[in-house]
């Protein structure tokens, strides 16, 4: 009878260390599975920053700038000489490639 009671002892033990190794490898295959959609759902850092830095730039810093920029350039056509067109002309230019950069860069490419 011992001998017996020895057997159930070992193979029940045997099962439930198979049982725990299975549970072991499908947790494994889960987490090899699911982790590249969980770490991939995640933005870069670097891109929310670079995202952020555009709208900045492109947003409404870049339109108050060129507004105040084409008012003093304004004043300094008005006032100034000769070369106040040229800068008047730059103050446009410059503007317009801040406040339009994002479509221009996808014309571009």
């Amino acid at each position: 009878m011992q001998r017996d009671d020895s057997r159930r002892a070992r193979s029940s033990g045997r099962s439930i260390v198979a049982c725990a190794r299975g549970a072991q490898l499908i947790f494994a295959t889960a987490v090899l599975v699911l982790l590249p959609q969980i770490v991939w759902a995640q933005g870069s850092p670097w891109e929310r920053a670079a995202s952020n830095l555009e709208r900045t730039f492109t947003g409404p810093l870049a339109r108050s700038l060129a507004l105040v920029a084409i008012v003093v350039g304004g004043l300094t056509f008005m006032f100034g000489e000769m070369g106040a067109k040229r800068q008047l002309a730059g103050i446009v230019f410059g503007g317009g490639l801040a406040l339009f950069a994002a479509q221009f860069l996808v014309w571009l490419f």
